[in-house]
């Protein structure tokens, strides 16, 4: 089972999927061998990046809280955080006087409650104006109670900002930090419930599969990938990844010179 994270990995920097990753996929299915697509994007943005004939087989979305089956996009496993954990979560965070998106639950979860501070925040507001026809100011407290995905806390540059912070505070919940996708430089936060992550839904997927003697292969490129790169029998990272990353992990070419598919010969040629 061959296990990718999408953007930045999978994907080029036009988020793309090339010609050269795109034949990798498809020799993988001639081989048998399980092909899944594992990211952090909601159900809705994943399905907006990959065309229906995607040559993958599972679609795990919402960083594990979500998981399709390809192409039929049927769902298989949800997620989603109770009405009093999202209560509960939303005062920790109001509390703490961040920028944060409070995602509706699952298949949803492109429709979100949006808070801000005062203070300037480029990648938030960038966030806030690409889905601003399912935003909604968030009043205090929530309207009615409801079950929730999850919760982003964005934070502008440097650094990785209040993420270690917010995982002591919030022990409930798993709290996986990642680099933002839009403007490459701003710390996401994702908060969902406890035990929801890349890794965990890779394992849900083997087991369900009945096939827990599966080689497993890893590819990734950012801090929420870490849990599934620490899974995989076989990890990698692709160059573009941070430093941090790269130092931990064996390492391929970056996304736009098709790393996945390094990855993937060097990973057959092992196995």
């Amino acid at each position: 089972m061959v296990v990718t994270d999408l953007d930045g990995t999978l994907l080029d920097s036009r988020r793309q999927l090339g010609a050269d990753n795109w034949r990798t996929l498809e020799e993988l299915g001639r081989r048998g061998i399980i092909r899944v697509v594992s990211t952090g994007r909601s159900l809705f943005s994943a399905l907006a990046a990959l065309p229906p004939d995607t040559p993958i087989d599972y679609l795990c979305h919402s960083s594990g809280a979500g998981i399709v089956r390809w192409p039929a996009r049927e769902p298989l496993r949800v997620i989603n955080m109770s009405a009093a954990d999202a209560a509960l979560l939303t005062r920790e965070l109001l509390a703490r006087d961040v920028d944060f998106m409070l995602q509706l639950a699952i298949p949803d979860n492109h429709h979100f409650y949006a808070h801000r501070t005062r203070r300037p925040n480029a990648d938030f507001e960038r966030r806030h104006a690409r889905y601003a026809d399912y935003a909604r100011a968030l009043t205090q407290p929530l309207p009615d109670p409801l079950a929730m995905s999850q919760a982003l806390v964005i934070e502008p540059p440097p650094g990785p900002g209040r993420h270690a912070e917010l995982a002591l505070a919030l022990p409930g919940f798993q709290v996986i930090r990642t680099t933002s996708p839009l403007d490459g430089e701003s710390t996401w936060v994702e908060i969902f419930p406890l035990g929801v992550n890349k890794a965990a839904a890779a394992r849900w997927l083997r087991e369900s599969l009945q096939q827990n003697a599966l080689e497993c292969v890893a590819i990734g490129n950012d801090y929420n990938d870490l849990d599934l790169l620490d899974w995989g029998g076989h990890s990698f990272v692709v160059g573009n990844a941070p430093a941090e990353l790269r130092a931990r992990y064996a390492t391929v070419a970056s996304n736009d010179d098709a790393g996945f598919s390094e990855a993937v010969r060097i990973a057959l040629a092992r196995i």
